[in-house]
């Protein structure tokens, strides 16, 4: 080895040899003492640039100086004689010149390589820290003071920053030979190379600390405390001016504590100064933000549904079927995606429609109206009349509405309508027969117009007894043919022409009786009508003439 290491010295020496020969022979003609002090400067700058000008250096071997001063001398003498040989001198200067350089850069070469054989080279940093011509030890001692200094921020939302320092978890550097090992990778015989380049190196740093203070460090933080902590929210739908729009997500301040402590555990173990609990996704987050599709789904299907506003009136009352009741009408899957679903919507109309006609139908529902003859409240029961919704025809037409986003004011569908709205539906147009007196009353806007006393349903005969109830005049007409049951020959059980006919309940009706000659009193008991109210000819003309279709027409027996 050492063989191989001294030929490689001799290879550089001749390197430089054979450029010291050219040099010599350009400036042969240069006179004896410039040409000596250019000897003298070049072997100093070779000693300066091995060996240096620390004064550490004197403690290795430095090259003989007697040795040195001799070639000095002899290449001086060589100079001398040679310059009287012409050309051949200067070669010969030339040579004697290399032989003191080989000699002196040799010497200072291995010098050189002795001094770093326990050093870093100059130019040298370990982790960031400049170890140029430092032993292990103090570069060691170096990186140990750094680790004493050491601190990490630990970084929270809303510019909250706390510090954890190394002493407060016992923080401290323990050699584990990485530097040893830089340094022995490191070739001695190489150390000119640190005086032309940088070389940087990057080692582990074998750091000891306490986890248990570590963790205690962190949750002592305010920040880290529950009371000071904000849940976040997740976004969601509300209704605001007549449309949904979507409220935002909140982030909060929710620390999750074993994110944040796995992430600063990492960051001391690497030295690292500081430690953010957003970019370590620490923070609890909301489960659904404004940018979720099926919230964004949602809320364009209700702002569909949003648009539906039907207002129905029922008189001086109205119910308002609006977007939020029908959006719950709507079927969604278990991810809250909107599904079409006809069957189910269609199911909820129905019902819905069911409600309308529960709470607001008023056909056969009991009345109390003031007796004319007696001045006192009578109630009656049963009857057509009143109002009455289709509910088929209104669930086809609210189905309609939803579909178009309709937004109307309008009535119901019905089947049946009365004239007036309220308690007093009967409204100021109506006709009163009080069956237990055999008389009517027929008034018109509020006010009497005529009565008269008329014969009923014969009351011994259940089948031709007038039922009461409040009734709507279905249509009137002149000249009609009342008849009874058809028989088995095709011919009826009566037929009876009468000038003026208005029906109220089924075959039941008021008409003109010119075959009777008294009206009112008993009658009615036992030779009464088949129903019908028979009245005389006068008074059914009257009524004809003031009456119209849809007319109450109320019924009722006095106890």
């Amino acid at each position: 080895m050492k063989k191989k290491t001294q030929q490689k010295k001799l290879q550089q020496a001749e390197k430089q040899a054979k450029a010291a020969v050219r040099q010599g022979e350009a400036e042969q003609t240069q006179p004896k003492s410039e040409m000596e002090a250019k000897i003298d400067s070049a072997m100093e700058k070779i000693i300066q640039d091995t060996i240096g000008s620390q004064a550490e250096a004197a403690a290795y071997r430095e090259p003989d100086k007697k040795t040195i001063k001799m070639q000095k001398k002899a290449a001086k003498k060589e100079m001398r004689a040679e310059e009287k040989k012409g050309k051949k001198t200067g070669i010969k200067i030339a040579l004697g010149i290399t032989g003191a350089v080989v000699i002196l850069a040799a010497a200072g070469y291995g010098a050189g390589a002795y001094y770093y054989k326990d050093k870093f080279f100059k130019g040298t940093t370990v982790n960031h820290i400049a170890c140029g011509n430092l032993t292990v030890e103090q570069a060691e001692d170096l990186i140990r003071k750094k680790v004493e200094d050491y601190s990490v921020q630990v970084q929270f939302r809303n510019d909250q920053t706390r510090e954890i320092k190394g002493q407060d978890i016992g923080y401290a550097y323990v050699s584990d030979g990485s530097v040893q090992k830089l340094l022995d990778e490191q070739n001695p015989f190489t150390w000119i190379t640190g005086y032309f380049r940088d070389t940087d190196h990057e080692a582990e740093e074998n750091i000891q600390y306490d986890k248990e203070a570590l963790k205690a460090q962190l949750q002592s933080f305010d920040c880290m405390q529950a009371a000071s902590m904000e849940a976040p929210t997740d976004a969601y739908i509300t209704f605001q001016e007549n449309q949904f729009v979507i409220v935002d997500e909140t982030a909060g301040t929710t620390v999750q504590e074993d994110i944040i402590f796995s992430a600063l555990e990492q960051a001391v173990a690497g030295s690292e100064e500081s430690v953010s609990a957003e970019e370590a996704g620490a923070y609890a987050a909301p489960a659904v933000t404004k940018e979720d599709p099926t919230l964004n789904h949602q809320r364009d299907v209700w702002n569909s549904c949003a648009a539906v506003t039907i207002t129905y009136t029922f008189g001086d009352k109205t119910e308002v079927l609006d977007g939020m009741t029908v959006k719950e009408w709507m079927t969604y899957d278990e991810n809250g995606n909107y599904v079409e679903d006809p069957a189910t919507l269609e199911a909820r109309v129905t019902e819905f429609v069911a409600w309308l006609a529960e709470n607001y139908d008023t056909v056969g529902r009991d009345r109390t109206i003031t007796s004319t003859a007696t001045g006192e409240p009578i109630t009656v029961s049963g009857g057509n009349y009143g109002f009455q919704i289709n509910q088929l025809k209104e669930k086809a037409q609210l189905l309609e509405d939803i579909a178009n986003h309709a937004v109307t004011v309008r009535e119901p569908v019905y089947s049946k309508a009365g004239v007036a709205y309220g308690e007093n539906d009967i409204g100021g147009t109506y006709v009163e027969i009080d069956l237990t007196s055999q008389h009517l009353w027929f008034y018109k806007d509020g006010a009497l117009l005529m009565d008269t006393d008329f014969v009923s349903g014969t009351y011994v005969m259940r089948d031709r007894r007038t039922p009461g109830g409040v009734y709507s005049l279905m249509y009137k007409q002149r000249n009609q043919v009342l008849r009874g049951r058809k028989l088995e020959d095709g011919t009826y059980e009566y037929e009876q022409p009468v000038k003026y006919w208005m029906p109220f309940n089924g075959g039941i009706g008021l008409h003109d009786a010119n075959w009777r000659y008294s009206f009112g009193g008993s009658i009615y008991r036992t030779s009464g009508s088949h129903g019908c109210i028979n009245l005389p000819t006068a008074a059914a003309t009257t009524i004809y003439e003031n009456i119209e279709a849809g007319c109450p027409v109320v019924c009722f027996y006095r106890e």
